[in-house]
């Protein structure tokens, strides 16, 4: 799977989206299972590092598959997710028609 993902990111020209930015920080901010998160861009990737109220791999997966519904484009999406005992962290990528795309490393652990 981690080939398929990095073969999808080699196809794309991947950069950031201030409108996919405001839509992840409008979700996590709108969000009563989110205690606090944090965006960061590193090298045209987000990197989301988000903490629950009441963490488990659950209850984070539920989370998460909401989050990359409110952010990816329509076009296309892929995701890969590692388990890191107390926290889990998805490798996320989206993209448009024309090929432009965001990268993102989604990391959920508990507060």
């Amino acid at each position: 799977m981690f080939r398929v993902v990095n073969d999808y990111i080699s196809k794309l020209h991947i950069g950031t989206d201030s409108e996919v930015y405001d839509k992840m920080s409008d979700f996590l901010t709108k969000d009563k299972k989110v205690e606090s998160f944090n965006i960061n861009i590193n090298y045209n990737r987000y990197i989301v590092d988000i903490k629950m109220k009441k963490y488990s791999v659950d209850s984070a997966d539920i989370l998460y598959r909401r989050f990359e519904s409110a952010v990816s484009y329509p076009y296309s999406h892929i995701s890969v997710r590692y388990n890191e005992d107390n926290r889990v962290r998805y490798r996320f990528v989206t993209c448009q028609e024309n090929k432009t795309g965001v990268y993102m490393d989604v990391i959920i652990s508990g507060k």
